[in-house]
């Protein structure tokens, strides 16, 4: 199977990341439908929002381009739940929270909706892609791998492709095309705990959580001496809350249970805001405040 033959696509997750990654695989591949799946119906109401927005919007870019205008609303489907699924998906893909439990039950309706050269992804940014495929039947194991796109996947060019011991050589490959259709940047990385995008990104997040907790400078400061200092084009406290400090507690955790290493081990004042539910710019209170809620 090539890229250029994806006709069915599936999306297990429909917030921001899932529905993301549903609109650009349906613009990408005009020939294929694009399922996304979520439980929630305020979740799966903001999708279809989000889906006529960034419709419109490229719409716009197009028009501006002289290119044809791209209609892929005709084609993008949001499932209540794993019911309305259909059979012999060719891509699966999940992008709920980081439970590794959760995702293991997901890829068990997966594995009921494959067929031999269906693609098992995980958009995870640190949990293990080989402890993932054992939720599949043995014979596709080698058809699991991760595919970490990054927030909002619109617009960020890096796609991150992780591979298993197992991963076969034509899921590789496939991945790698998909990568080149969707307009991505792929680099790819051998499975391991954070990869290395979350691994070398959650240290400097966690560093700076620990500096504003010993009052070193303000998160302000902070985010304005890495920007200015480094040419980031975020802060990592910005960024962590754009992210969501629940993602990067769950994150900054896995790595420190993984490599028991104590760089990785979590600010306490990232777990208080956390249990305090101040999340960022979901919930509109992170290490900064937030006029509306993002949601």
């Amino acid at each position: 199977m090539s890229a250029n033959t994806l006709q069915k696509i599936l999306i297990a997750g429909g917030g921001a990341m899932g529905a993301g990654i549903g609109y650009i695989f349906a613009r990408a591949f005009p020939e294929a439908q694009v399922d996304v799946m979520d439980t929630s119906e305020k979740v799966r109401t903001q999708a279809l929002e989000n889906f006529e927005k960034w419709q419109k919007k490229d719409s716009e870019k197009d028009a501006q381009a002289g290119k044809a205008a791209l209609d892929v609303l005709g084609r993008l489907n949001v499932l209540a739940g794993f019911g309305k699924a259909q059979l012999h998906y060719d891509l699966m893909l999940e992008a709920v929270t980081e439970n590794i439990e959760i995702k293991k039950k997901i890829f068990n309706e997966f594995d009921l909706r494959a067929h031999d050269n269906s693609l098992f992804a995980s958009n995870t940014s640190s949990l293990s892609i080989t402890e993932l495929s054992t939720a599949v039947n043995p014979k596709r194991q080698g058809r699991v791998i991760g595919l970490h796109f990054f927030n909002p996947p619109r617009i960020m060019k890096l796609l991150e492709i992780v591979t298993t011991e197992a991963t076969e050589t034509s899921a590789l490959e496939l991945a790698r095309a998909m990568a080149t259709q969707l307009d991505k940047v792929s680099v790819v990385c051998k499975d391991a705990p954070g990869f290395i995008t979350s691994r070398l990104g959650i240290v400097l997040i966690n560093e700076a959580i620990f500096a504003l907790q010993e009052g070193l400078m303000s998160a302000e400061d902070i985010d304005t001496s890495m920007k200015l200092g480094y040419n980031f084009p975020m802060g990592p406290l910005a960024l962590a809350d754009f992210i969501g400090l629940d993602v990067v507690f769950a994150v900054t955790q896995t790595l420190y249970d993984s490599y028991q290493d104590s760089k990785y081990r979590p600010c306490m004042l990232l777990r208080k805001k956390v249990e305090a539910g101040h999340l960022g710019q979901k919930t509109g209170r992170g290490f900064y405040s937030y006029a509306t809620n993002s949601i």
